[in-house]
Parts: C-alpha cells; sequence; structure tokens
C-alpha cells in the first residue's frame, strides 16, 4: 500500500542523503560510435518486502571494481580508485610490487588451501550489495524484452550479498502517452511471472516516491543546481524557430542539431523572462561536457564520435525528459547498477555528462543484447511471441519462460537443475552475457517448459509449495482432464488397434468419471499417470491420445480383436488372478517391480518366458499385445490393484 504522505513531504523525504545501503552493436549504433582502446591491465569478464526499507548501511567498497573473470590473485594485484564499480573512464593504478610466491627458502608447514574463487556480478564482486532498478514507462503493456530486463535486473540483485534490493520505479513523464490500466497490468504481469521487489509505488520505501510524476519537485530543485553551476541554460525559442533553424541546418548540410541559439541569453535576463510566464524548456549545456566516456560491463569501454548536444532536460510542461529524471532518481534512490536494453547505449554518455556535472559517481552500466527474429531482423511488438499474454493464458509455466528468458544472452552454469524459484536462477546464472541481437528461440522455451514441468511430476502433489501445486493444476492437470472429460462425452478417440472400429461408448477409469470423481482425486490421479511418463511428452493431451488405456478402460470390441487375434497364456491369466487375490503383495510405487517378481516367482516354476508374460499383461491392460504402452511394471502400478481385476474379469468373461 502506498504511504498516505503527501507528494512535496515524499519529495522531501526522498532528497534526505542518508547512507547508502548498497549492500556487435547494430549497424546504426557501429556508425555513431567509435570504441576506445581497452586498458593496459586484463579485463574478464508480488508482493513487497520491507527488509530493505532502512537506509543507512555502508556504501559498498571501492574492491568490487575488479573486472568479470580475473583470478583472486590478479584482482589483488589491480588497485582501482574509488569508483561505483565501471562507471567513468579512469586509469588503473600500477599493479602492486608483492611477489606471487615465496622465491627461494622453504617451509616446513603445507601451503594453506586456496581461497574459493569469488563470484563477480556485472563488474561488482558477490559478497556486496547490489541495488537495481526496473522502470517501465506506463504507455504500454509488459512484453518479453521487458521482462527479460526486469529479471536480469532481479537476479543481479538477488545473487549478491544479503539478496540485495530490487526496486520498481514507474516512469510516467510522457503524459500524452499514458495507457490508463498499463501500470496495474505491469504489477500483474510482474507478479505472475514471479518477480517480487522491495521498493515500489505499491509498497514504498525510504527513497519515494516511486513515480516520476509525483517528483516534480525534486526535478525542479536539481535542475535549479544545474543553472546555478552554469551546466544548464533556459531555451526560450518556439517550436516554429527552432523549426526553421533545422532547415536551414539540413540545407546547409550541416547536422540538424539545436545550435545553441539561446546560450548567449544572460541569467539575470533568463531569469526575468521565466518569471514573466515566457514558454520555455531547459537545456544541458553539452559543449562543456566534451565526449563523455564510460566502461559498459558488457560492452566494454565506450564513447561516441561527437560530443554531446544541448539536449533538454526539463520540458515546458515542467516534466523532465528521461535522460534527466532517470539519472536524478538513479543517484537518489543510491541505485549501483542499470541493467537495461542495448539501445539505451548511446545515450549513456549523456547520463555520464549529468553525473559529471552534478559531482557524482555513476553506477555500473550494463546493456543487454535485444531480442531479434530468428533471420536477425528486428523484432516487433507486435508480434505474438512477443506479447507476454501468449504465456500467461497457455501452457507455459512462469518459471519455465524465465528460464528461457535468462538463457536468451546468457547461461547457466553446467550441470544445475531446472530452476523452480528466482533464486535458484540467481544461482544458476553465469552473469556472462552475449553481445548484440538475440535471436529469439521459441522452440528452446518448450525444453524449458517440459523440464521444469517434469520436476513438478516427480514431487507427490500435496507435498508441492501451494503456488507450485496450483500452477501444475492449472496448466497441466486441468487440461488433460478436460481433455479426457470431452472425450467421453463426444466418443471421439483414436481408436486402439487391435478393434475393428472405433469403440461405441468410452468408459473412463472411476477416478475420472464425470460425476462420481471430485477433480481433486481426478488431478491426482492424472499426476500419478503423467509421472510414470518420465518427460517425453509436449501436453497431457498428447498422452491422452498415445495411453488411452490409462484414462479409459478397454472397449469389449477391443478385447474380441485382441482375443481373437492371439489367445492369452491361460498360465498367465491364473497366476494374475492369483497376485491379485494376495494382500501381502506391494501395489504402491512407480515401476510395480513388487508385482512382476509375484508373478514371476508362479510362472517361473512354469517355464513361462518373460516375453510371454509381457504380451499378455498388455492385453489385459492395455487392451492387446500390440498397443504401444508402458513397460508392464509401470502399467500395474499406475492402474493399480481395483484396475486390474476389473480388467482381468472383463478377459475371462470374453474368453
Amino acid at each position: 500500500m502506498r504511504a498516505s504522505t503527501s507528494p512535496t513531504a515524499r519529495a522531501a523525504m526522498s532528497l534526505a542523503r542518508s547512507p547508502c545501503r548498497i549492500h556487435g552493436l547494430d549497424p546504426v549504433l557501429r556508425s555513431r560510435v567509435a570504441l576506445l582502446p581497452a586498458a593496459a591491465a586484463p579485463r574478464r569478464f508480488h508482493a513487497c518486502t520491507p527488509r530493505h526499507h532502512e537506509p543507512g548501511s555502508p556504501t559498498r567498497s571501492s574492491s568490487t571494481t575488479a573486472a568479470d573473470g580475473a583470478s583472486p590473485q590478479e584482482q589483488q594485484q589491480q588497485p582501482v580508485r574509488a569508483l561505483r564499480g565501471l562507471g567513468l573512464l579512469k586509469g588503473r593504478g600500477v599493479q602492486s610490487s608483492q611477489a606471487r610466491g615465496g622465491a627461494g627458502g622453504s617451509s616446513s608447514s603445507a601451503a594453506p588451501p586456496p581461497p574459493p574463487p569469488r563470484r563477480y556480478i556485472l563488474g561488482q564482486s558477490a559478497d556486496q550489495p547490489i541495488r537495481a532498478r526496473f522502470a517501465p514507462s506506463p504507455t504500454g503493456y509488459l512484453h518479453l524484452g521487458s521482462l527479460r530486463t526486469a529479471l536480469f535486473n532481479n537476479v543481479a540483485a538477488r545473487a549478491s550479498k544479503d539478496g540485495g534490493a530490487f526496486i520498481l520505479r514507474i516512469e510516467d513523464t510522457d503524459q500524452s502517452r499514458l495507457v490508463h490500466d498499463a501500470e496495474a497490468r505491469l504489477l500483474q504481469d510482474l507478479s505472475w511471472a514471479g518477480l517480487s521487489w522491495d521498493e515500489g509505488p505499491d509498497c514504498g520505501g525510504p527513497y519515494g516516491p516511486y513515480r516520476q510524476s509525483e517528483r516534480l519537485p525534486i526535478y525542479r530543485e536539481h535542475v535549479q543546481t544545474l543553472l546555478d553551476k552554469g551546466h544548464a541554460y533556459r531555451c526560450f525559442c518556439s517550436p516554429a524557430q527552432l523549426d526553421a533553424q533545422k532547415q536551414a541546418l539540413h540545407e546547409a548540410g550541416r547536422p540538424t542539431l539545436y545550435p545553441g541559439t539561446c546560450r548567449a541569453v544572460g541569467a539575470a535576463e533568463s531569469a526575468r523572462r521565466a518569471a514573466a510566464g515566457e514558454s520555455h524548456v531547459v537545456r544541458f549545456h553539452g559543449a562543456a561536457s566534451g565526449r563523455p566516456k564510460l566502461r559498459d560491463a558488457i560492452y566494454g569501454p565506450f564513447q561516441k564520435k561527437e560530443g554531446e548536444e544541448d539536449f533538454i532536460l526539463l520540458k515546458s510542461d515542467g516534466f523532465p525528459t528521461y535522460h534527466f529524471a532517470c539519472v536524478v532518481d538513479d543517484h537518489l534512490m543510491k541505485i549501483t547498477h542499470v541493467v537495461r536494453g542495448e539501445e539505451w547505449l548511446i545515450s549513456a554518455p549523456k547520463h555520464v555528462a549529468l553525473y559529471q556535472a552534478f559531482g557524482w559517481q555513476p553506477p555500473i552500466f550494463a546493456h543487454l543484447g535485444l531480442l531479434v527474429n530468428p533471420d536477425g531482423t528486428k523484432l516487433s511488438k507486435r508480434n505474438a511471441d512477443v506479447d507476454l499474454s501468449t504465456y500467461k493464458t497457455g501452457r507455459i509455466f512462469p518459471a519455465a519462460l524465465l528460464a528461457w528468458l535468462a538463457n536468451l544472452g546468457s547461461s547457466f552454469k553446467p550441470n544445475v537443475k531446472p530452476p523452480r524459484s528466482i533464486s535458484d536462477l540467481a544461482d544458476a546464472l553465469t552473469f556472462k552475457f552475449t553481445r548484440g541481437g538475440i535471436k529469439l528461440n521459441v522452440e528452446k522455451l518448450d525444453h524449458f517448459n517440459a523440464k521444469y514441468r517434469d520436476v513438478l511430476l516427480r514431487e507427490p502433489l500435496a507435498s508441492l509449495p501451494p503456488r507450485e501445486a496450483a500452477l501444475l493444476r492449472t496448466h497441466l492437470l486441468a487440461p488433460t482432464l478436460a481433455a479426457v472429460r470431452s472425450a467421453t462425452a463426444s466418443g471421439l478417440v483414436a481408436a486402439w488397434p487391435a478393434a475393428d472400429a472405433s469403440p461405441s461408448r468410452l468408459e473412463p477409469v472411476p477416478r475420472l468419471a464425470d460425476g462420481t470423481a471430485d477433480d481433486a482425486d481426478a488431478h491426482a490421479y492424472l499426476h500419478n499417470v503423467l509421472a510414470s511418463r518420465d518427460g517425453g511428452f509436449r501436453t497431457g493431451a498428447d498422452v491422452v491420445e498415445q495411453h488411452p488405456y490409462l484414462f479409459w478402460r478397454p472397449p469389449d470390441e477391443v478385447y474380441r480383436a485382441s482375443v481373437a487375434a492371439a489367445p492369452p497364456d491361460a498360465r498367465v491369466l491364473a497366476a494374475l488372478e492369483r497376485v491379485l487375490a494376495r494382500d501381502d503383495v506391494v501395489w504402491a510405487g512407480r515401476d510395480g517391480q513388487a508385482v512382476v517378481e509375484a508373478l514371476r516367482d508362479v510362472l517361473d516354476p512354469q517355464g513361462v518366458e518373460a516375453l510371454t508374460l509381457h504380451n499378455v499383461l498388455r492385453l489385459v491392460g492395455a487392451g492387446g499385445q500390440d498397443v504401444v504402452s508402458q513397460s508392464s511394471g509401470r502399467m500395474l502400478a499406475t492402474l493399480g490393484r481395483d484396475e486390474w481385476r476389473h480388467r482381468l474379469q472383463r478377459v475371462q468373461e470374453l474368453l
């Protein structure tokens, strides 16, 4: 629930500078930027929770700026200046003169074991907390690309010390394009996906407000700071004047950037005209910043070929631009890592210039490669594969969707289990990222979905956490039960191969019969059936089609055709009847081996071969010797003692 304090009070609170709690470019970009030479030193590469709402924790150590992938010894020998991660490019210190090993001399004691390798997350040691943020604009709904950005911010925080902090901020300064229900949908979609945040517009936090439209006094104060320091100026040019200037520059073959017309307006005159109500914007004095440099955690050293233009900070309606508001907010909210899409890399020097103008240390920047079509073309937001509703209303488990997204542009450590939570993802991810366009491989999503589903099926339904049990019911068990009941009502199901014609009536197994078993019991039975498959299917409906005997009793037409084609061995039928009558045989379990062994104890002395046993069991259990079925043991265990007694009786009656 949002705090009830006024916007002015919240703005004042956010300005209280309490100690930080921190714990392949595309062709367009390539043509506009020049990569800097590498440094000489080696470089490697929903519910809100209140635990991060108390400011005042120590700031993070400057030692966390060691580059990803360097060995602990190399990192210890590379002193780094007190920058926040990989922000501004500054010279590295010379290597330590300490010797690596003890040359000469001997020791009577064994050397201590080496310390475990230190994990690094986007340029910072994992033993330091990360504050990351997701800052969507409510001008549209969440799509795969923005969910992926939110995910990497979330797992970066969770993989750091004490789980870091993940902040949700709503950037609603573009008032003309707001979609009325977009913010509510954003929160719902993030919660559906399994992401939670520590601070945000719905739960507050120490650095609120968390909607930019409620932070206007903060932006005005900081704009005034830049005006007073000479880093910004008011521009009174009208739209008509700006259009005329652009046209003249275009005709002269020059860049159509703002030429700085109003730079010459004196401070006193500027203040007087603004006080008189003359319409104006506030621009940044770009020429004074030169060509800002940064070191991106993914793309490395970065600098544009040209200097910064005099971009707008505050619009004539009093709302800030994205470039200005995000810098002010990220600094005041103590953000340590700005993780966003590659399309913002070209704007990063603007933000560095603002940090320099304010005298602030920048955060670590990390720009993610963008999702593209399989053929490498730009991915349209109108593509159904990008629309999140495509996955919310389908059969895809949220955890599987997140695992798939995490693998688009990054990777998991070897031999990790399918992630079931954000914590699992944070532990499994390597945090090594691919540069450039990331091809959207939708087919791979089926792989992640099946792996996650099979993990859930291996546990009893009653022992699953409530959220996972509910997801298994809605995404798998309920659709499978609906498919069974629909086919039962219509009589449409693939005929057993031994039958001359489709059966006239389908009789479900008792636990699936509509009106005789509640859904909870039916779901428990379906869970056992699908778990016995050990994967190997795409949907529950596929199993229904491939193994109808698990859902319906074989019709008499099927049994008659099978018995006529290959009469069953009477010795096996008698042995099965005998074992069914015993109370000491264990039918529970997934493999049914206890029942198979009991049958072998009876049949082996009679010289009955194993193949004969299994053929007869397949006829009784599945309807025919040539029916594609599970192993005999699994059929025995899955169908259970009572169902086998019924099916044996039907075969004996037909004989």
